[in-house]
């Protein structure tokens, strides 16, 4: 087995491997977060991904597989041309030798195919040993990834343990951090706002809706975005022919075309009210609404607005008594809907 470090070993390693959380960066470095997958015999492949740089996995190479590699998971993306690495260490009677046959892989997440490789012996691959006899692996990918993958193959590393302790990346900055997304439902159709909290090489959204929440989404409108801002920026939309019940969702482009997707949103229209309708014009005693809500009040209101009259809205095709009014020009007000229908009330002679 892969020998313990002694007291003063572990007490410097975790100062050096510390050390990177004291950098100028420090608020955008992450550990692994998770084990992906791993083949031939490692133990505590979990300590390898348990953002805790004192603990390790241990990695035998295998002559029956060929080789043995463990690949752990960030939580977020790593950025490209930022520093990314691992904290390994060989077997001391080894050393660096044994490196040489080991190569870095890293991944999309869940892929199968790597984005990059890189062999520990080339040239912009930094090995730097640190005062534990750990030794720091850096890299610069040119490519954003999500999981990293150290395999040894070589023929050297049989019989020998190399300790996993971490990978760190940078973390790659988000394109567009979305702080807001809703809906509701309005006289006027389905108002939709949503806010950024800051954007980076944003090019525009796209509103989606949909009749499912899972499929069938269709663009409504495309709205430019601000591109890059460290402000909040606030965008609307009014879907002004709802369905009933619909959903919707934000599609976010970048400059380069990347596409990513918000969260949806479910919201049911508000039903439109029928139009007010007063007849006959000009009424004398009596006065028929037709597309009143079912059981709400009315206001009769005169030309400047005062209510003169309130009555309950009456069964269908029930009139209204209006004999009582002065002659003039009304206004018939359903008080849930704000609808209102004018009308002329005549004398009877």
């Amino acid at each position: 087995m892969f020998p313990a470090l002694s007291s003063l070993r572990l007490l410097l390693l975790v100062a050096v491997m510390f050390g990177l959380a004291t950098n100028p960066s420090a608020a955008q470095t992450q550990y692994a977060s998770q084990v992906a997958t791993r083949a031939g015999i490692v133990s505590d492949a979990a300590k390898a991904a348990d953002s805790n740089i004192t603990t390790y996995a241990v990695i035998k190479p295998s002559l029956l597989l060929g080789y043995t590699s463990l690949r752990v998971q960030f939580a977020a993306p790593a950025a490209a041309n930022k520093p990314a690495g691992l904290y390994i260490k060989p077997n001391v009677l080894i050393g660096l030798a044994l490196l040489s046959g080991a190569t870095i892989n890293t991944y999309e997440k869940d892929g199968t195919r790597p984005v990059e490789s890189y062999a520990l012996s080339d040239n912009v691959v930094n090995l730097s040993l640190l005062p534990s006899g750990a030794t720091q692996v850096t890299f610069a990918p040119t490519k954003s990834f999500s999981d990293v993958e150290l395999v040894f193959a070589s023929t050297l590393a049989l019989g020998q343990d190399i300790a996993f302790y971490e990978a760190y990346s940078t973390v790659a900055p988000l394109p567009v951090v979305l702080s807001a997304f809703q809906g509701q439902a309005t006289p006027a159709g389905v108002a939709l706002s949503w806010q950024t909290a800051s954007e980076l090489n944003s090019d525009y959204f796209v509103v989606e809706r949909a009749a499912t929440p899972g499929q069938g989404f269709e663009a409504l409108l495309r709205v430019a975005s601000k591109g890059t801002s460290s402000q909040p920026q606030r965008y609307q939309f009014v879907d002004a022919n709802p369905l009933s019940l619909g959903y919707y969702r934000l599609r976010q482009v970048d400059r380069d075309g990347t596409t990513t997707y918000g969260p949806v949103v479910a919201v049911a229209a508000r039903a439109s009210a029928a139009s007010l309708t007063a007849y006959p014009i000009p009424a004398v005693a009596t006065l028929t609404i037709i597309g009143a809500a079912p059981g709400a009040p009315l206001d009769i209101l005169d030309q400047t607005g005062r209510a003169v009259q309130r009555v309950a809205t009456p069964a269908a095709l029930s009139p209204l008594d209006v004999h009582q009014l002065p002659a003039g020009t009304y206004f018939v007000r359903d008080v849930t809907t704000g609808q209102r229908v004018r009308f002329v009330k005549a004398n009877d002679f």
